[in-house]
């Protein structure tokens, strides 16, 4: 009879795989999973497109600043990732350098919950300026520790076994970050503002402080590694990928167009909230239609790249995504509602485990932190234009034409996925057949 896990985690002996990564992969993939685990449970208490604008919309009305949360959080996880391409491209190793980033992208939840627990003492302007630096600080931080992350994963998780890893990775986490929606939703309703959203914060800081252990255990492989011959310099390096990959520049402007398009997403919990009278306790409910929608879809989505590639995966997710920001423009009760940001949060995770492994099967495994780098530092800006659009949009013409232009937008990004990106990975097994 067979064993699922056993078969779940089997390596073929004709994979070529380094014998040190398959030597240690379940015990890597353990690790790995107890990471993700905690990291999305404490990150649900600081939710970038739920919990934090309406945190954010207690300070401020401007749409532009409540925007800016999902915004900063998008731009600070893609921005800085190229800087560090060329340093890790020589490293041997990449545990070093995640040990050490990591211990910053944790830190600011802690500051986060002594910020919200200052608030009754400051001015509202003060108040608002400091939970943003501090926000800034910790998805920056994460932005840092980003490429040598995913290269490590990339390293002691064979290419056979990501899109499992990815999927079942998240499911579990957000599954757990459901159990932290449930307990946000208490904690905002028994607890006085702004000391739940304090409580809720010093909890999210115990959680990634347990993930970081978890993150220490990995046993990684030493690769010997040298930096690229033909990059000199940051900017020779865009040139030469783009000189000699047509294919990879056209994916980049695809992530450009449906970064632009995701103001839509960024906007829909504060949006329900101000449409419907809602009180701030059910920011948690849209939390969890997110968190339930992404659960199932991490599952879907792990399982489709690993058996039909990642190009199909984003084809998929920015067609579901046409369709839900499409709705937005004619839902009018509140239930109708839940369902589009449901439709929209599926769609959202194909985007976001499609980010994670697409650009991974670009070039070759010397170039990979540039490739990686790239796509996430050079879409990253889109994420800032985004909320400035946005907002801009809602301030002068309300929410219809925001929604309007994001539904362009996603139309123009599903264009150039279908139509104009080659799969990478379908181009490398027709070289070696």
């Amino acid at each position: 009879m067979k064993n699922p896990i056993k078969d779940f985690l089997f390596i073929l002996e004709t994979d070529p795989v380094h014998p040190e990564v398959k030597k240690n992969f379940k015990h890597n993939f353990f690790a790995n999973l107890m990471d993700a685990c905690f990291w999305y449970f404490g990150d649900s208490f600081a939710a970038a497109y739920t919990i934090m604008p309406v945190f954010v919309s207690t300070l401020t009305d401007s749409p532009i600043l409540i925007g800016l949360i999902p915004a900063l959080n998008g731009a600070g996880w893609f921005l800085p990732q190229l800087f560090l391409a060329r340093t890790l491209e020589g490293k041997n190793r990449r545990m070093p350098m995640v040990r050490f980033l990591g211990i910053f992208d944790r830190i600011p939840f802690f500051f986060l919950a002594l910020g919200a627990f200052l608030i009754p003492q400051l001015d509202k302007r003060i108040a608002l300026i400091m939970i943003l630096v501090i926000y800034a600080i910790k998805v920056f931080s994460g932005g840092l520790v980003a490429l040598p992350w995913q290269e490590l994963i990339a390293t002691v998780i064979p290419v056979s076994h990501r899109g499992r890893f990815w999927g079942y990775s998240l499911i579990l986490g957000k599954l757990m970050s459901l159990g932290g929606a449930a307990i946000t939703g208490i904690l905002l309703v028994s607890i006085t503002y702004p000391y739940n959203y304090a409580t809720m914060f010093l909890i999210g800081f115990f959680a990634v402080s347990i993930s970081y252990i978890f993150l220490n255990l990995n046993i990684e492989p030493e690769i010997p590694r040298q930096i690229s011959a033909d990059s000199f310099s940051l900017l020779t390096r865009i040139k030469g990928v783009f000189s000699k990959d047509r294919n990879f520049l056209i994916y980049l402007i695809n992530r450009g167009f449906i970064f632009l398009a995701g103001m839509a997403l960024a906007f829909v919990t504060v949006y329900g909230i101000n449409q419907y009278n809602l009180p701030i306790a059910q920011s948690a409910t849209f939390t969890a239609i997110m968190l339930i929608s992404e659960i199932i879809g991490f599952g879907i989505w792990g399982n489709l790249g690993d058996r039909s590639g990642y190009k199909r995966v984003i084809e998929t997710s920015n067609l579901i995504l046409i369709l839900g920001i499409g709705s937005l423009l004619l839902v009018n009760t509140l239930w109708t509602l839940y369902l589009v940001f449901a439709l929209m949060s599926f769609a959202h995770s194909g985007e976001y485990i499609a980010d994670q492994n697409f650009a991974m099967e670009f070039g070759s495994e010397e170039d990979r932190p540039t490739y990686i780098g790239m796509s996430k530092t050079l879409t990253g800006p889109f994420f800032l234009l985004a909320p400035i659009i946005g907002g801009s949009l809602i301030q002068f013409w309300g929410y219809n034409s925001m929604f309007l232009a994001a539904l362009i937008l996603s139309v123009i990004a599903f264009v150039i996925i279908k139509f104009l990106v080659r799969d990478p990975r379908i181009s490398i097994q027709f070289l070696k057949s």
